[in-house]
C-alpha cells in the first residue's frame, strides 16, 4: 500500500499518502524551516505528487532543548549531515561513513583565503568538522546494549501531515473489506441428539427426564458437585431427578463422553393473564415515562460493520425483509436503521463496554460519575436481564474477565448487573471439564474436516469449544433470552445479551448467522406462526463494541480502519415512528453522522425518560429540552433520590440518536479519541522516501528498547527473550538504502510491514464543556501506527501505536504494543514460568503477553 495511492479513495477520505501533499499539509518552500529543525522543499502540493522530499533535496538538522535549530546551509558539513538522511538518529550502534563530497575545490570557501590565513582557517575548519563528526557518532551510539538513554538535545524528525480540519465526511470513502469469507474456516454447527429435558410436576418443582438409548443409566453433574464429579442415575421416566435450585445440569449417556447434553433450568411463567404490554401510564413532568416498553440489546463481540454485512448475510436479509414490508404511513412492522459511521472509543471490550453500559471512561471508573443502564431502567419500572456470554462467576461475583462488564459493575455495586443474569459458570465448567481426559465431551458436530478441539472460540477467558453439550453456546444464550422474555411478558423489559463467537479470527460463523436471523424474526415479527416475543412498542439493537483487533484481518490498512467501525442496527416500530415523526427524521439523518458509544448510551437514557409533556410549540422545543435534560448529570435525582449526581463522559459528548446531531460533527466534538477515530485523513508512510524511512527505523528501535525495558522492569529477563535494536539490513559501502521497501525497514528481530499516521488533530474548540480537570484546548497528539512482524516468527505480528511528540524525543513509555496474532499457545509456557518466579503479576502480565517470547524457544536460552 505504501508508495501508491488508491485512486478510488478520496484525498479527503480514509487516507492519503504521506509522500503526497494536500490542503492542510504544511506548505514548504525551498529552504523554509519546519518543526524540529528539518528543512526540505515540497515540489508539488497536489495529493498526487509522487515526491515531496526527494533524496537530493532532503536535509536533516537537529534542534536543541530550547528549540533552536542548527542547520547552517553554508557549512561544509552539510554533506556529512545529508549522509545521515536515511539513518535513524536514535537507532544505530554502528559507525557509518559519509558520502563523498560533490563540490569542486574551486567552490570551497577555503579557496578564497590567502595562503598565510588559509592554513589557519583550514586547521580550524578541520577541527570544526571533526567535532561535528564526533557529536554525530555519539548520537549514533545512544542506544548500545539494547538500553534506551533519553536523547540529549536531539530529535527524530516526523514526516509532515494533514490537518483533521480538512476532513469531509461526505467525501469519505472507506477501503473495502475484501477478504474472501468463503476461505475462512466454516463454523457451521449441527446440533446433536436431545435426550435430556425438564419436566414439571403438579407441585411446581422442576425435574430432569433423560431418555438414553437402550434405557441405560446416565451420568450427571450439578454445579454444586465437586470439580469434575459425575454421578450415576437410572434412566426411568418414573424416576425423575429433582433439579432443586440447581441452575443447570450436565448429562452424559453411555457409551463414552460424546453423548452429551446441557440442560438449563426453565423460567417460571407469569402469574395471571398474559398481556402484550404493560398498561399505559400518563407521563408528567414530575414522573416521566419511557418511550418504549421493551428495549433489547444483542452485542456481537467482536466484528466490524463491513465484515458483518458480508459474513452475516442471512441477518442482513432479515433486516431487508423487515424494511421491505414497512410501508409509508403503515403502523405495523418495524424499520431497521443502519448507522454506517459508528466509531469505537477504544481498542477492545473494556473501554468500549464501559461507555455503552455506564457512560464513563474505563480509566475514570474509580473517580467519575457513572449512570449504569440497568439501574436507570430498574428505577423506571423495567425488569432487567444480562449475560456477558462468557465464563464468569465460578469463584464469586467478581470472578469475571476484564472484557466482561459484569466485573466493572460488581466492583462498584457488590452485585452482578441486572435483576436476572444467566448463569455463566456453565461456560467455565464446560471448558474445564472438557480439558480433563475422559470426563466431558459434546454431541454437536462441525463440518467434516474441521477439528472440534482446534477450531475453538476466542474472546472468553480461554480459547474454548463452541458447543456445550448438544448445541452451540450462542444457541443456549438465545434460548435463555427467549425464555426470559416469555416469562416476563406484559411487563417493561430491558435486556443486554452478548455473543462472543465472532471474537475468533479466520472463522466464518455460518450457523450463528442463521440462528441470529431467526432470533431477529422471533423478536420482531414472529416465526413459524408464533407471535413476536417483543411487545408492539419495542426497540431491538444489534451491534458490536469493536471490530476484531487481531488475526490476519488486522494485517493491513483495511483491517486497521474497519476495527474502528463496528455495526449498529436499531429496529423501531413504525407505530412509534409515525407518532414521533421528528424522531424518524433525526434517525434518518443520523445514519450519516459520526457517532460513538456515547450516543448509544444517551439514546438508552432518552428512551427510559423520554415521554415528558414538554411545554412548547413543537418538536424543536422538545428536542432542545431533552438534549439539556439528559446531559445534566443530576437529572435522575429529580425523579429518584437515590440516583447518582454527576455528569458522565457520555453526557458530556453523547447525543441521543432520536434527536438532531450536528451535520458538521467531528470525532473531536463527538468525544472520540484522536487515535481511535476512523473518520479522518489517514496517511501512509513510504519506505522509498528518506524522511519516512528514517522515522520508521527510529520507531522500530524505540519499540525494541521498550520491549526490553518492560522485560527488565518486570524482572522477567530470565523468561522473556530480549529484542535486538541493531538495524538491518546493514549499510552497503557506507551508504544507507534510500529506495527501500518495507523489508529494508527492520532490526535483527523486527520488520516493518506497514505504517500509517493520523491527521494533525483539530484545533477547533468543542461546543461541549470539558470534563473536570481538562482544558478546553485539545491535548491530543498526532499518532503513528506501525504493523510490525517478528523476523524469525512470521506468524507473530504486532500493532504498535506511538505518539508523535514522544517518538520525536525518543521516549518509549507511551508505546502501545498489541499482538495481532493468536498468542495463547506461545504465551502459556511463559506465563507458567513467570507465575512460578513471581516476576510479574496482574496488569503486568497483560502487557507482557503481547510480546514476550520464552527464552526456552531459543537454543541458547536468553541472550
Amino acid at each position: 500500500m505504501a508508495g501508491s495511492t488508491d485512486p478510488s479513495v478520496s484525498s479527503r477520505g480514509a487516507y492519503c499518502s504521506l509522500n503526497q501533499g494536500q490542503d492542510g499539509i504544511q506548505e514548504l518552500q525551498d529552504g523554509q524551516r519546519v518543526a524540529h529543525g528539518e528543512t526540505f522543499p515540497l515540489q508539488d502540493k497536489s495529493c498526487h505528487s509522487q515526491d515531496h522530499h526527494s533524496d537530493e533535496d532532503f536535509r536533516v538538522s537537529f534542534a536543541d532543548d530550547n528549540g533552536n535549530e542548527h542547520n547552517d546551509e553554508d557549512d561544509e558539513d552539510d554533506e556529512e549531515v545529508e549522509a545521515l538522511s536515511d539513518i535513524a538518529p536514535l537507532a544505530s550502534s554502528k559507525r557509518y561513513h559519509s558520502r563523498s563530497g560533490s563540490a569542486s575545490r574551486s567552490s570551497s570557501p577555503f579557496s578564497r583565503v590567502s595562503n598565510p590565513c588559509r592554513i589557519l582557517v583550514t586547521v580550524f575548519g578541520i577541527a570544526a568538522i571533526v567535532s561535528i563528526a564526533f557529536a554525530l557518532l555519539s548520537l549514533l551510539h545512544l542506544n548500545t546494549n539494547n538500553t534506551l538513554n533519553q536523547p540529549d538535545r536531539r530529535v527524530l524528525i516526523p514526516p509532515p501531515g494533514v490537518s483533521a480540519d480538512n476532513f469531509n465526511l461526505s467525501e469519505f470513502q472507506i477501503p473495502p473489506w475484501d477478504w474472501d469469507i468463503d476461505s475462512y474456516l466454516p463454523i457451521d454447527i449441527t446440533n446433536g441428539p436431545k435426550f435430556a429435558y425438564v419436566v414439571r410436576r403438579d407441585e411446581g418443582g422442576q425435574y430432569l427426564a433423560v431418555d438414553c438409548p437402550h434405557q441405560a443409566n446416565y451420568r450427571y453433574h450439578f454445579p454444586s458437585f465437586p470439580k469434575n464429579e459425575f454421578r450415576d442415575h437410572p434412566t426411568n421416566v418414573d424416576d425423575l431427578l429433582p433439579l432443586g435450585e440447581e441452575p443447570y445440569v450436565f448429562v452424559l449417556c453411555p457409551p463414552g463422553i460424546n453423548n452429551a447434553n446441557v440442560v438449563f433450568r426453565e423460567f417460571d411463567g407469569p402469574n395471571g393473564p398474559l398481556l402484550d404490554g404493560p398498561p399505559h401510564v400518563d407521563s408528567t413532568m414530575e414522573a416521566p415515562q419511557p418511550l418504549l416498553n421493551d428495549v433489547i440489546l444483542i452485542l456481537v463481540d467482536a466484528i466490524s460493520r463491513a465484515k458483518f454485512t458480508v459474513a452475516m448475510k442471512t441477518v442482513m436479509e432479515a433486516f431487508a425483509s423487515i424494511n421491505s414490508t414497512s410501508g409509508s404511513g403503515d403502523d405495523t412492522g418495524y424499520r431497521v436503521f443502519d448507522f454506517k459511521h459508528y466509531n469505537v472509543l477504544g481498542q477492545n471490550s473494556p473501554p468500549n463496554k464501559a461507555i455503552i453500559y455506564s457512560g464513563q471512561l474505563i480509566q475514570k471508573m474509580q473517580t467519575e460519575p457513572k449512570h449504569w443502564l440497568w439501574d436507570v431502567y430498574e428505577e423506571q419500572g423495567f425488569k432487567t436481564a444480562h449475560t456477558d456470554g462468557e465464563c464468569g462467576g465460578d469463584q464469586g461475583i467478581r470472578d469475571y474477565t476484564s472484557g466482561a462488564i459484569t466485573l466493572e459493575y460488581s466492583l462498584f455495586n457488590n452485585r452482578t448487573p441486572a435483576q436476572y443474569q444467566m448463569s455463566q459458570t456453565a461456560w467455565c465448567q464446560n471448558h474445564l471439564m472438557h480439558t480433563v481426559p475422559n470426563t466431558w465431551g459434546h454431541s454437536c458436530m462441525l463440518p467434516e474436516g474441521v477439528n472440534y478441539d482446534a477450531a475453538v472460540m476466542g474472546g472468553m477467558r480461554w480459547n474454548t469449544p463452541y458447543c456445550a453439550g448438544e448445541k452451540a453456546i450462542y444457541e443456549h444464550i438465545m434460548e435463555n433470552l427467549e425464555g426470559w422474555l416469555s416469562s416476563t411478558k406484559g411487563q417493561r423489559r430491558f435486556a443486554t445479551y452478548s455473543l462472543l463467537d465472532t471474537h475468533t479470527p479466520d472463522h466464518h460463523h455460518i450457523s450463528l448467522d442463521r440462528q441470529l436471523a431467526v432470533l431477529v424474526r422471533k423478536l420482531l415479527v414472529g416465526h413459524n406462526n408464533q407471535p413476536p416475543l417483543l411487545s408492539p412498542n419495542s426497540a431491538l439493537v444489534i451491534m458490536a463494541d469493536h471490530g476484531l483487533h487481531y488475526g490476519r484481518e488486522m494485517y493491513n490498512f483495511q483491517g486497521f480502519i474497519h476495527h474502528k467501525i463496528p455495526p449498529l442496527f436499531i429496529a423501531l416500530p413504525n407505530r412509534f415512528l409515525n407518532s414521533h415523526p421528528e424522531f424518524a427524521v433525526a434517525l434518518e439523518e443520523n445514519q450519516n453522522r459520526i457517532l460513538s458509544h456515547s450516543d448509544l448510551h444517551q439514546t438508552f437514557i432518552h428512551i427510559a425518560y423520554g415521554d415528558m409533556p414538554v411545554e412548547g410549540e413543537g418538536s424543536k422545543d422538545y428536542s432542545d429540552f431533552m438534549i439539556k435534560l439528559i446531559a445534566d448529570g443530576s437529572f435522575r435525582q429529580q425523579f429518584h433520590s437515590g440516583a447518582p449526581n454527576g455528569t458522565s463522559y457520555a453526557q458530556t459528548f453523547g447525543r441521543s440518536l432520536l434527536l438532531p446531531i450536528d451535520e458538521q460533527r467531528t470525532c473531536r466534538t463527538a468525544g472520540i479519541p484522536h487515535d481511535f477515530c476512523a473518520f479522518q485523513p489517514f496517511l501512509t508512510l513510504d519506505p522509498t522516501k528518506a524522511l519516512d524511512a528514517t522515522f520508521m527505523r527510529g520507531a522500530l528501535v524505540l519499540l525494541a528498547n521498550r520491549m526490553n525495558e518492560l522485560i527488565k522492569t518486570y524482572h522477567v529477563d530470565d523468561v522473556c527473550q530480549s529484542t535486538s535494536s541493531l538495524l538491518q539490513p546493514e549499510m552497503k559501502d557506507g551508504i544507507s538504502l534510500v529506495n527501500a521497501t518495507f523489508e529494508d525497514i527492520g532490526t535483527a528481530d523486527l520488520v516493518m510491514e506497514s505504517a500509517y499516521a493520523s491527521s494533525i488533530p483539530s484545533q477547533r474548540p468543542t461546543r461541549q464543556q470539558p470534563l473536570s480537570g481538562q482544558d478546553e484546548e485539545s491535548d491530543e497528539k498526532r499518532v503513528f501506527y506501525f504493523m510490525v512482524r517478528d523476523r524469525r516468527r512470521l506468524e507473530r505480528k504486532y500493532s504498535v501505536t506511538m505518539v508523535e511528540d514522544e517518538v520525536a524525543m525518543g521516549r518509549t513509555d507511551g508505546i502501545s504494543i498489541i499482538q495481532m496474532s493468536a498468542y495463547a499457545a506461545e504465551w502459556s509456557p511463559c506465563a507458567r514460568r513467570i507465575e512460578v518466579g513471581g516476576g510479574a503479576v496482574g496488569r503486568e502480565r497483560e502487557i507482557l503477553k503481547h510480546f514476550c517470547v520464552c527464552c526456552e524457544q531459543y537454543p541458547d536460552g536468553c541472550r
